[in-house]
């Protein structure tokens, strides 16, 4: 079942107080899971370890399923074994760096929380050796890295890439989206998982994230997101396998035009192109000459059919996706709007997609419906 969360860092900036109050926030918006960091670089040790066993409690009495970051450190400085996790009020230990397959297997059999592996940087071999080692699939969730240094989050390719690898086995996969009006320090640049996220509209990038099909759970990686941004978030569908929508600004659509550009179902071909999605369908249904016009330079989240002076091609649908440069042969008949932009690198090879129209220019959502 998909998941909403939030993160609370202790021993920082936040009072625990503060955290207290944003947990009780949280939960009423309808978010579950809670993930926290036992060994933050930054805090203040002793403060670490105070606050954490309060906010711990407090999450357990909400009903918060916890996630909580760990390395061989957590050990000293909580003064308990790994057996002892649950008892603080961890539910899944997330393996940051030090321990090995041997100890993650030995924490999967030996106590009572789930194990979590690192999404982002676990390659397909590791996964293997882990496997090999006993731990089986469904002992474990997988969770992206958060980056809070500028230019350092991954590209989306590469995240989808490595969601793919946990998903396709069974394997829930989480990643995180930054909270821009109260970034975490020491940076104070965001959280995010994926770097094209950084500055942009955190609902839009949940959205990405949904439509990427490879994400069970989402998580807001800083601290203290505003409650308005907390139920945009908790208001969107996560997709359910149908079509992805694409909001369309229609220009130069005629019956011919119509007819191919508001059918039910496009799907991208197989061999899909590295400058354009392709509707494998729309060239079949074309019955009427579709004229030359609207000819111009194209640019990504351009639609166009090719028009007859394209020969065979007549009727081609195709959404662009870098600029390419004006074609007599190519009509542009709409554009993707801003906001559906992220959706465009989430139709992959054989993808389906359908477009809904709009008769304006749509900059985001906000509280679940579309803004000017």
């Amino acid at each position: 079942m998909s998941e909403l969360g939030i993160s609370v860092f202790c021993g920082l900036n936040q009072t625990v107080e503060q955290n207290i109050n944003y947990l009780q926030l949280a939960r009423q918006c309808g978010y579950s899971k809670l993930f926290t960091s036992l060994h933050i670089p930054e805090s203040d040790s002793e403060s670490l370890v105070l606050d954490a066993r309060r906010i711990l409690l407090c999450a357990a009495e909400l009903g918060f399923s916890v996630t909580a970051d760990i390395s061989p450190q957590t050990w000293s400085r909580f003064a308990i074994d790994p057996g002892q996790l649950k008892k603080i009020g961890v539910s899944t230990a997330r393996i940051d760096y030090g321990i090995s397959a041997a100890q993650m297997l030995d924490l999967a059999r030996t106590t009572a929380v789930a194990i979590e592996i690192n999404a982002s940087t676990l390659s397909e071999p590791m996964l293997l050796q882990l496997l090999a080692a006993g731990l089986k699939a469904n002992q474990l969730t997988a969770c992206h890295n958060y980056y809070p240094r500028p230019e350092t989050g991954l590209s989306y390719s590469l995240f989808a890439e490595r969601s793919r690898l946990f998903s396709v086995r069974g394997i829930p996969v989480t990643a995180f989206i930054p909270g821009l009006k109260n970034p975490r320090g020491p940076i104070f640049a965001g959280l995010p998982t994926v770097e094209a996220h950084r500055n942009m509209c955190s609902v839009d990038a949940a959205r990405q994230l949904w439509a990427s099909g490879s994400v069970e759970n989402i998580l807001w990686g800083d601290p203290l997101v505003a409650e308005t941004d907390l139920r945009a978030v908790s208001r969107l569908a996560k997709p359910t396998g149908d079509p992805l929508v694409l909001r369309l600004i229609a220009e130069n659509i005629g019956a011919a035009e119509a007819e191919l550009l508001w059918v039910p179902v496009h799907t991208n071909r197989l061999d899909a192109a590295a400058m354009v999605i392709r509707s494998q369908e729309s060239r079949n249904h074309c019955r009427q000459t579709i004229i030359p016009q609207g000819i111009r330079k194209r640019q990504r989240g351009d639609v166009t059919l090719d028009n007859q002076n394209y020969g065979r091609y007549m009727g081609e649908l195709q959404i662009v996706l870098q600029e390419l440069p004006a074609d007599e042969r190519v009509n542009v008949i709409g554009r993707v709007v801003a906001a559906d932009l992220c959706l465009l690198d989430c139709v992959s090879a054989g993808g389906s997609f359908c477009f809904r129209g709009e008769n304006h220019e749509s900059g985001s959502f906000v509280d679940g419906e579309a803004q000017p």
